[in-house]
């Protein structure tokens, strides 16, 4: 019999999505500074703290072959900031 393909994060793609999150996150960050703006403040906090984590995780699995933390933990932990995120839209965005 044939094993499945294993699923499962990959580091590669964990840095790939952490540099995709961490890129807005820093201009968002150093925007929120020169402007005043506390939306995008906590728009950067939020992208640069989940790409942070994908690091983590990323490193973990590039020497270990394990991921840092379950899936399921993550995927949570990733809804958290998206919701973080989408309060700090609200507030840069509201006039």
């Amino acid at each position: 019999m044939q094993q499945p393909p294993r699923r499962g994060p990959s580091a590669g793609g964990n840095f790939v999505i952490a540099t995709l999150l961490g890129i807005p996150g820093l201009i968002n960050l150093s925007g929120g500074f020169t402007r005043g703006s506390p939306g995008e403040i906590i728009c950067g906090i939020a992208a640069l703290a989940y790409a942070g984590l994908l690091v983590r995780d990323g490193l973990s699995i590039r020497k270990t072959g394990l991921p840092a933390m379950p899936q399921g933990r993550m995927l949570l932990i990733g809804f958290a900031f998206l919701s973080v995120y989408m309060i700090g839209l609200f507030l840069k965005h509201r006039g």
